[in-house]
Formats: C-alpha cells, sequence, structure tokens
C-alpha cells in the first residue's frame, strides 16, 4: 500500500499580482480617514502651537495631506 498526498489548494493557480479594486477601495477609504483624522487634531491646535510647528491656519490641510516643504 502506498499513500497518495493530495493537494485541493485552488489558490495556487491564481494571480495574486495586483490588489483587487475591493481592496484598493478600501485602503483608499482608510487613509483618507486618518488623514480626516489628523486634520481635526491639527485644527485643534491654537495659534500660537501652530506657529510653533510651522504652520498656519491656512495650510494646515496641505501640511497634512502633502507634507510640508
Amino acid at each position: 500500500m502506498t499513500a497518495h498526498v493530495t493537494s485541493c489548494d485552488w489558490t495556487a493557480h491564481q494571480k495574486v499580482t495586483r490588489p483587487s479594486r475591493i481592496r484598493s477601495l478600501f485602503a483608499a477609504l482608510m487613509h483618507e480617514i486618518e488623514i480626516r483624522r489628523a486634520l481635526r487634531n491639527v485644527s485643534s491646535l491654537d495659534d500660537a502651537m501652530l506657529h510653533d510647528i510651522g504652520l498656519t491656519p491656512g495650510n494646515i490641510e496641505d501640511a497634512v495631506r502633502y507634507g510640508r516643504h
């Protein structure tokens, strides 16, 4: 008697080279939620605190979304 080992792993034959559209959409949504949370936190700072970190109320969103130069 010999034992035969078989595998039924159907995922081994699928291409997993790029993320699905749903995963990309979910990642984009989560990124936007993180940005909005950071915007709320930074926007709650007073003008003196913003000045200390080199920001003004007018450039908070750009700094949060794209970083400072």
